[in-house]
């Protein structure tokens, strides 16, 4: 009986005869919104950049802050929220507040549906309430309260000027 001698080569063939694979970037490319109108007073297009903070009360004045480079600019476009790397602002699968992609995360809960209001604050839906969760040293944003340890909060515009 003869021998069979595999070479290397002949083991090579057949992972030359599959399909190449293709990198396709993972993610929500559609616009998900919460149910529910914006509340009444809100916009969902706003004609400039603007920042946030995060508040305990709202303030009845909108706040005016030096730009920096490190200042997260961002645009609202018909309930899309972008900041000035072109990053989705977005609910992402644990609740949080982030900006990623594009396209945005995958798993992503929220991707539109965000509006300004006349007393200067950021609505997502029918909601302008979020949470703030410690973690480590800085508090992550969240649209629901997902631990006991969160605080209720509010995120309150601010427009950046040049100083």
């Amino acid at each position: 009986m003869p021998s069979l001698h595999f070479t290397p080569l002949l083991l090579l063939i057949p992972l030359l005869l599959l399909p190449k694979a293709r990198c396709i970037p993972q993610g929500v490319t559609a616009i998900i919104k919460p149910s529910g109108s914006s509340p009444p007073g809100c916009v969902d297009t706003y004609p400039g950049p603007f920042g946030f903070q995060p508040v305990d009360h709202p303030s009845p004045t909108t706040e005016t802050q030096c730009i920096q480079p490190t200042s997260l600019k961002m645009l609202l476009n018909k309930g899309l929220l972008v900041d000035h790397l072109g990053r989705i602002g977005s609910i992402v699968a644990n609740r949080q507040f982030q900006f990623d992609g594009p396209p945005a995360q995958a798993g992503a809960i929220y991707t539109g549906g965000w509006s300004l209001c006349s007393d200067g604050l950021i609505a997502l839906g029918p909601s302008k309430q979020f949470f703030a969760c410690k973690s480590s040293d800085f508090e992550n944003i969240y649209d629901s309260m997902i631990a006991d340890y969160c605080r209720p909060i509010f995120l309150e515009m601010v427009l950046f000027v040049e100083c």
